[in-house]
């Protein structure tokens, strides 16, 4: 897809509801996810625009993650993929029921022992990281061949070195279609990078919203479902700012 590239020539929307993904947006990507600080400026400007409008960071990262990387306390944060949603720094709910949970323990009983794979529990979904590996094609084919036998009500979400097993029916598209209805006066403005976000863009993009169509916007090169398309995180950055 073509889309528009400079933060300048992105619309603004008089009433947004800002979605925000983390890593690869607000944050570059990191070897080690733990190391994933935000860019210099995202702190800052996440407070003075959360002061004007509504704002929400969707990711795939728990909701407790999040906090310790991001120093903006109170700004909601919609983690796992949808599954769980709080406040940095506050109270965190989940949204997994007790067939879903089970699900995840059954997931838990089977995890591969890769070489070099790094686990990532988020309670409501497993990650596993294979950034770095030495035979990255052989640790792929092993991967794919564990999510094959994942069992049904499960399913494997592929992203940028990682793949990640979670009940079926939660996914950013989910999440971002919610978080619209709560806020049926706003706009939503969803930014993110990865494979992840795409269930977003195609969400928004089909709904019918009051006051104008959904602005969605692709971090990076890459196919997207996306209508607009910023370079980095610095031309995130420089869009968001616009709004102050």
């Amino acid at each position: 897809m073509t889309a528009t590239s400079a933060p300048q020539e992105l619309p603004l929307v008089e009433h947004p509801l800002l979605l925000l993904d983390y890593d690869g947006t607000l944050a570059e990507i990191a070897a080690n996810p733990d190391h994933a600080l935000p860019h210099p400026q995202v702190p800052d400007l996440l407070r003075a625009v959360a002061q004007r409008f509504p704002v929400r960071v969707i990711s795939g990262r728990k909701v407790a993650d999040l906090a310790r990387l991001l120093p903006v306390p109170d700004l909601i944060a919609v983690g796992v993929h949808g599954m769980e949603e709080g406040r940095l720094g506050g109270e965190v709910g989940s949204r997994l029921d007790t067939a879903s949970r089970e699900l995840m323990k059954s997931a838990r009983a089977d995890l591969p022992a890769v070489p070099g794979v790094r686990v990532e529990d988020k309670g409501a979904a497993i990650a596993l990281h294979y950034r770095g590996v030495a035979d990255e094609d052989q640790v792929v084919g092993e991967l794919r061949r564990w999510a094959e036998r994942l069992a049904a009500g499960l399913e494997a979400v592929w992203g940028k070195m990682v793949v990640e097993v979670r009940p079926l029916g939660f996914d950013k598209g989910r999440a971002a279609r919610e978080l619209a209805a709560e806020h049926p006066d706003a706009v939503p403005v969803m930014i993110g990078d990865d494979t992840t976000d795409e269930d977003a863009f195609r969400a928004l993009t089909a709904a019918e919203h009051r006051d104008g169509d959904a602005v969605t916007i692709k971090v990076g090169p890459g196919e997207t479902a996306a209508r607009y398309r910023l370079a980095d995180i610095e031309a995130v950055v420089a869009y968001l700012r616009r709004y102050l």
